[in-house]
């Protein structure tokens, strides 16, 4: 994963914060404590991005379970108060 992207230690980033902000506008920066990321600061618009995509996924999911016979949360709990 560290092939694409800048890469800061903890200290580094307490320093330069600033210019962190700033490189993460333009690739996500790994934040490394004792040499192990630690944390990945990406921009607000990758983060809402990867909002979308997961939602995407989510979703895609949920259509699948009920194509394969997935009754759902609603339909579960109405059988088994019917019974």
């Amino acid at each position: 994963m560290e092939d694409f992207m800048k890469i800061i230690n903890a200290t580094q980033a307490k320093q330069a914060f600033g210019e962190l902000l700033n490189n993460a506008q333009q690739e996500p920066v790994a934040i490394q404590k004792h040499h192990k990321d630690f944390a990945i600061l990406v921009s607000s618009a990758r983060y809402q991005e990867l909002l979308a995509f997961e939602d995407t996924c989510l979703h895609n999911l949920a259509v699948l379970a009920e194509q394969e016979g997935f009754i759902g949360a609603e339909a579960s709990k109405n059988l088994l108060d019917s019974i």
